[in-house]
């Protein structure tokens, strides 16, 4: 059996919480503990806090504090592909432009 992945949270970053009746969206408050038994303070859009365990699978980072989303945190160590071609003919229709 796999193991979930696990983000780390901070307090200010945009979460939602899916519930069977819907999705709930909040902000991180603050960190209880750290590591693998971690959880967190959770204010949600109706004012209401709850804690959560940071391993709930209904629990997703929408955006950080910082502005990075999940996907964008997620694929940081990649490099964007280039293509010389396309960056030739988006220079080249640029220059046409002016």
């Amino acid at each position: 059996m796999s193991k979930a992945e696990t983000f780390e949270y901070r307090p200010g970053d945009e979460v939602s919480y899916a519930q069977p009746s819907g999705m709930l969206y909040g902000t991180v408050i603050r960190v209880i503990k750290e590591g693998d038994s971690s959880a967190v303070e959770i204010e949600f859009e109706d004012g209401r806090k709850e804690i959560k365990k940071v391993r709930d699978r209904s629990l997703r980072i929408l955006r950080r504090s910082s502005g990075k989303s999940e996907l964008e945190e997620r694929h940081s160590d990649r490099q964007r592909l280039r293509d010389p071609d396309v960056e030739r003919i988006r220079r080249s229709e640029q220059y046409k432009r002016r």
